[in-house]
Formats: structure tokens, sequence, C-alpha cells
């Protein structure tokens, strides 16, 4: 589960850079999914590192 959040963290940064960068030029809406990816992808990080100590 945690990759899955991690892959998806990493799409979310992707489509934020891509779609509101470059094509929307809107910088309040791309801040907005970066903190969102960025999010996700520490909530997975967190998920993966628990799960490989055998928490």
């Amino acid at each position: 589960m945690g990759r899955v959040l991690e892959v998806a963290g990493m799409l979310t940064l992707g489509v934020a850079l891509f779609v509101y960068g470059l094509g929307e030029k809107d910088m309040d809406a791309e801040l907005v999914c970066l903190l969102a990816g960025s999010i996700v992808f520490i909530a997975g990080y967190a998920l993966e590192r628990r799960a490989g100590r055998g928490d």
C-alpha cells in the first residue's frame, strides 16, 4: 500500500507541473496540487518504512 501511495504522489506532482504550471499558468492551483502530492508521497513513504521494520 505504501508503494502505491508513493506512485500516486509522484503522478500528482507530474500532473501539477504539466497541467497547472505549463498549461494553465495557475500558480495557486499548482501549489495546492504539489502540496497534496507531497503529502500523499510522504504518507506512502512512512507506511513503507513502517512495514519494512516489522512494526
